[in-house]
């Protein structure tokens, strides 16, 4: 059967409620791992784990091994865990047919396999409607759900988080949730149950400042700030290491992929653009301003710029790194409609 969501499993889980496969395959890799993690720290003890828990890995096995281990009886537990990790780097999942037909009510075998499967596959199609295996397709969180999942996160882990903190995580982080997860964790040890995370919590703790990053320049271009946005790009000139190109070039494509959508919909409000482009509707503004400070076909020209400036970054026209942000931004204020 399939689950809906990793959290349906983890519920099942918590209850001991188990079953004798778990299928967890797709592109999203934190799904896969929460789960993986949780069976396997979870469901033996310390001293069950010894006998009874096989962690295997894609490269190193076949499936003949992989049955072997599923198939032993469990010493001194009532139940085996067979984990295979990597499973997407195994050439034989077909041969897994027999043991999914039967599988062994004493085993939980875990298949993580961290890309898509191939539906084709007979017992792929027979584990969607078995009531003894356990599937989850992991996808990826959409950019604008990122918010709403940050925030899902944060109430988890008994903590809250404001709004400009979220749209500051978002900006930075992008859809990496591994990566938010461990930062939120990180947080969470450095403040108490129910505390509630700011911006400068965030800069504190996270190691994000918004003084020189490349959503300030963003911001202080949809002001007019001329002054500030030289400044903002000097420092990140100067600081490369920590704010390279390659990462830079593509935020700032993202942001004005938003600041194009609300000029085609400007006379949309405010919560509407929000859900369009993924962000709260307290920080529409800003996106109204730019797409009112460069107009439609600006932006399509600065778009264009921005496509060109991030092959140069990768070194895709032989140019080097240097002197690109400060010329991209140059020709980015040239199309400047207003004062």
């Amino acid at each position: 059967m399939e689950y809906p969501s990793d959290d349906n499993i983890l519920k099942d889980l918590k209850q001991s409620k188990f079953l004798p496969v778990y299928i967890l395959y797709g592109d999203e890799p934190y799904f896969i791992d929460t789960i993986t993690d949780f069976i396997e720290n979870n469901i033996l003890d310390e001293a069950q784990k010894a006998f009874n828990q096989s962690i295997l890995y894609g490269r190193d096995v076949d499936v003949k091994q992989i049955l072997d281990h599923a198939r032993q009886f469990p010493m001194m537990s009532d139940r085996r865990v067979v984990i295979v990790k990597e499973a997407q780097t195994m050439k034989d999942l077909k041969a897994l047919d027999t043991y999914m037909k039967s599988p062994s009510p004493q085993t939980i075998l875990v298949i993580a396999h961290k890309k898509k499967l191939d539906g084709r596959i007979k017992w792929i199609k027979d584990a969607k409607k078995s009531e003894e295996i356990g599937m989850l397709n992991a996808q990826p969180i959409a950019e604008y759900r990122m918010s709403k999942w940050i925030k899902e996160y944060v109430r988890s882990a008994k903590l809250k988080i404001s709004e400009s903190a979220v749209e500051m995580m978002t900006q930075h982080l992008g859809t990496d949730l591994k990566k938010i997860a461990n930062e939120i964790e990180k947080i969470k040890v450095n403040l108490k149950s129910g505390g509630t995370i700011d911006v400068t919590v965030i800069e504190k703790y996270v190691g994000i400042s918004r003084e020189f990053d490349v959503y300030a320049l963003l911001k202080a271009m949809s002001k007019g700030d001329i002054e500030k946005v030289q400044q903002i790009v000097i420092n990140i000139e100067e600081n490369e290491k920590n704010q390279p190109l390659q990462m830079i070039i593509p935020g700032m494509a993202a942001y004005f992929e938003k600041v194009i959508i609300v000029s085609q919909n400007f006379t949309k409000d405010d919560r509407s653009l929000g859900s369009m482009i993924g962000a709260y509707s307290s920080f529409v503004k800003e996106y109204r301003d730019m797409a009112s400070r460069f107009g439609a076909i600006g932006l399509i020209k600065i778009y264009s710029l921005l496509v060109r400036a991030d092959a140069q970054s990768k070194g895709l026209d032989k140019r080097k790194s240097d002197g690109i942000l400060k010329e991209l931004i140059g020709k980015i204020l040239l199309f400047e409609k207003v004062a």
